[in-house]
């Protein structure tokens, strides 16, 4: 009897252990990209996404899994926390986590920049690292024919949407919720020079 229930339990084991999610995140094909940038608003970023210049991939699949919809795994869906992790020369940033775990279903598809927060923390990076209260419109504009201490102080005082100087690494990630297995990252970086609407390649 013993020996029954052990088989029994060992059965059990080794069919949670298979039911695991696997996949990847890409943008543009690769896991891991360098973005060359003509401007430093995080406006303009993301509406280079909006335009399909930068398109995020989602791909995974769920093996021996029973999602939401157990009688019919046609439907099967899996939630996921949505990560974003930002950095700025090397630095942390925001590490963000979505409150709530959003569902997907298995398969290949293409997600929005807004499905995950990085333009929202880059738009709000400023040279501090604090965020700031005020937006200057037609900020290039602006900083044309500023010389000195006027520019450099403008620039020291940040402004929500636009990025500031620096090297940024932005990862996305997606943690499947109580199953086991892996969404690879995706990560991309770019490079922003000292002078707004301008970038280093």
């Amino acid at each position: 009897m013993k020996k029954y229930l052990l088989l029994l339990l060992g059965i059990a084991a080794l069919q949670i252990n298979a039911q695991t999610v696997e996949g990847k995140l890409t943008l543009n094909g690769k896991s891991k990209t360098t973005l060359e940038l003509e401007s430093n608003s995080a406006v303009e970023l993301f509406k280079a996404f909006k335009e399909k210049k930068y398109q995020l991939r989602f791909v995974y699949e769920a093996d021996n899994v029973e999602g939401l919809y157990a009688k019919n795994k046609e439907k099967m869906v899996i939630f996921f926390n949505v990560v974003t992790t930002v950095k700025r020369d090397g630095k942390l940033v925001k590490n963000v986590i979505r409150k709530q775990p959003i569902p997907y279903f298995p398969g290949d598809m293409f997600l929005p920049a807004e499905a995950f927060d990085f333009v929202s923390v880059l738009s709000m990076v400023s040279q501090n690292e604090k965020d700031t209260n005020s937006f200057l419109p037609a900020f290039n504009e602006q900083l044309d024919g500023m010389e000195g201490e006027k520019e450099m102080q403008i620039l020291k005082e940040g402004m929500p949407g636009y990025m500031q100087p620096g090297s940024y690494t932005i990862e996305l990630s997606m943690q499947p919720v109580g199953y086991k297995g892996r969404i690879n990252p995706v990560v991309f970086n770019f490079i922003l020079r000292k002078r707004p609407g301008r970038a280093k390649y």
